[in-house]
């Protein structure tokens, strides 16, 4: 029975119960309800390539890819059938049971990331426990549940793959799913850095087919789109960010009311790709970004985005957490301590958390400048540590014991001093 309850497939059907039960609790109207059913309401009815006209030309449109829509439009057209595609309550249950599979299959190649990283297989009980630490994080919860960003699992087992199949010396395989990725969640494009420093660390010709095949991949997604309604797409995924103002979360509220907040509206983005080209190229010197220090170059560039963005929401930090949560497991050893190996996912739910009070309407001016002020400062420190950590290091650590001991023809040995 034991053996049974640590396998990671036992609790499928529990944990999609969960989501269900979730989502048949009293919410208030979430990004799902308000952006994407709208959206996928477009495709059920027909128009499969017109679903950007629901936000049309709105100060805040439905500003991500179409990738996640898909399989939420297939899944209106079954509610629709039903007759429960108006009906809140089960049509959001329904949405998080089937939107939380994506959670388990990013949860699943993180945790195989962290084997590889490790060169080594966990152990059942660990293996389960890291399972849990990414499918049951507060900030899934927030994320998918609390926010109904249900683009945002999707995204990251893209990204997930693409780092996979990069490393296995796949670019167009990993091209392909980067640009699927971008298409699901726009800042996904950031990660260009990061996967594009390691397919170049490979060979000139391993990173020009990556981004050959990402751009391909992508074009072919958004072309339909873009042909069936230019106008709606083009506000969507490209321009109406600058128009937005300076929002709470964010160290730029210090300069909301100055001639400064005008520059930050159009031009935060220079800021945000400043510090992740130099975290990843101070990364990538030497040996070039391994697969240890990939990962925390992603986990990098998600954070750079939480730290320097003009406005800053709690969901912001999922990629920062599961991705910096596969760096801390697979490269950590026994040697380091505990705090070494918890910190990242610790810290990163703690920074949601404080989100989520800064992102209260109506907070008092003083109180957003705080909170902006102290996440990034927070941000910055775990940016450093995890240089100082992912630089240090070596690029192939000893693997989480495998077996409580290992037999060599000289005698006894821990596994945690024989793996690798």
């Amino acid at each position: 029975m034991g053996a049974l309850l640590a396998k990671p497939r036992t609790w499928i059907v529990p944990y999609v119960a969960l989501w269900i039960g979730v989502g048949l609790l009293p919410f208030q109207p979430t990004d799902l309800d308000i952006f994407f059913w709208p959206s996928a309401r477009i495709a059920v009815n027909g128009h499969l390539f017109s679903v950007y006209a629901a936000g049309g030309q709105a100060l805040y449109p439905n500003a991500n890819g179409p990738v996640s829509l898909l399989p939420l439009s297939a899944l209106g057209v079954l509610l629709n059938a039903v007759g429960w595609l108006d009906a809140s309550a089960p049509r959001r249950g329904i949405a998080l049971g089937v939107f939380c599979l994506f959670i388990l299959l990013m949860a699943r190649e993180a945790v195989a990331a962290i084997e590889r990283l490790r060169r080594a297989p966990l152990i059942p009980s660990v293996r389960l426990l890291a399972y849990a630490v990414l499918t049951l994080s507060p900030l899934a919860w927030q994320s998918v549940a609390g926010y109904g960003h249900i683009e945002q699992p999707i995204e990251i087992w893209l990204l997930l793959l693409a780092a996979r199949w990069l490393g296995e010396g796949r670019p167009l395989r990993a091209g392909i799913a980067f640009g699927a990725s971008i298409l699901t969640r726009s800042s996904a494009v950031l990660m260009t850095v990061p996967l594009g420093l390691a397919g170049w660390r490979r060979s000139l010709r391993s990173a020009l087919a990556f981004f050959l095949s990402a751009v391909a991949a992508g074009g072919a997604i958004l072309l339909p789109f873009l042909v069936a309604d230019p106008y709606d797409v083009v506000h969507s995924l490209f321009t109406y960010r600058g128009s937005l103002k300076v929002g709470a979360g964010s160290i730029w509220s210090l300069v909301r009311d100055t001639s400064l907040e005008t520059v930050v509206q159009h031009y935060d983005i220079v800021a945000i790709v400043t510090v992740l080209l130099a975290t990843n190229l101070w990364l990538a010197r030497g040996n070039g970004l391994d697969k240890g220090r990939l990962f925390a170059g992603m986990t990098l560039t998600a954070a750079a985005f939480a730290m320097l963005a003009k406005t800053v929401w709690p969901y912001y930090f999922l990629e920062v957490y599961v991705l910096g949560s596969v760096w801390a497991f697979g490269t950590w050893r026994a040697r380091d301590g505990a705090v070494r190996l918890v910190l990242v996912p610790i810290a990163v739910s703690v920074f949601g958390l404080i989100a989520e009070i800064g992102s209260e309407e109506y907070l008092p001016v003083p109180l957003v400048r705080i909170e902006g002020a102290a996440m990034f400062v927070m941000l910055a420190l775990l940016t450093v540590w995890i240089l100082w950590c992912a630089k240090r290091m070596p690029a192939a650590p000893a693997g989480i014991a495998t077996t409580a001991v290992r037999l060599k023809g000289r005698g006894p040995e821990r596994a945690d001093e024989g793996a690798g």
